[in-house]
């Protein structure tokens, strides 16, 4: 049985009504949130009031989590605290976007529906970074980071051994002819 967030409802009745809602959502409810966003502590706790703006549905939507991604840096496991607040424009259509007032982003619910839990999804998705990682400075902190292992720069041979990475390369078409 569905939860009461991810059933579609009508949006623009919502709005009418003036209805509010407070609940929290496990982050793996919310659709289209990416893979290396997946992992959250606790679940996503979402605060959702409806109203009207200007005869524009809307929406002040407002979340807070705390996810586990890996660091793209260091490669270890990361905190990543999630605060979100905005208003939103709920439109039907492209057409009705450009409608919408300017300072409003805005929702696509095709013909007024939509469930509370995409409508929570979106507000996440805009809030994560492109790339998660930890501050800077704080990879060398962080605990399960990758073990610092001095690396030699590309090109540069071990004392006394001479590398030629294009050796082969004559052989390699020499064959590739045949």
């Amino acid at each position: 049985m569905p939860q009461g967030w991810s059933k579609p409802r009508d949006l623009d009745r919502l709005a009418e009504q003036r209805a509010q809602f407070e609940f929290e959502i496990p982050l793996g409810d919310l659709p289209g949130i990416p893979a290396e966003f997946s992992f959250a502590a606790e679940p996503v706790q979402v605060w959702l009031r409806f109203g009207r703006d200007r005869g524009v549905a809307v929406a002040d939507v407002r979340l807070r989590a705390v996810l586990q991604p890996q660091c793209q840096r260091c490669l270890g496991t990361m905190r990543l605290p999630i605060e979100a607040d905005s208003r939103v424009a709920i439109v039907d259509s492209a057409a009705a976007a450009g409608r919408a007032p300017e300072e409003l982003e805005t929702f696509l619910a095709p013909d007024g529906h939509s469930s509370l839990a995409a409508l929570a999804a979106e507000e996440m998705l805009l809030a994560l970074p492109i790339v998660p990682r930890h501050a800077e400075g704080e990879c060398l902190l962080a605990a399960g980071a990758v073990e610092s292992v001095p690396l030699s720069s590309p090109g540069v041979a071990a004392e006394g051994e001479t590398q030629r990475p294009f050796a082969d390369l004559r052989a390699m078409f020499e064959r590739s002819k045949n």
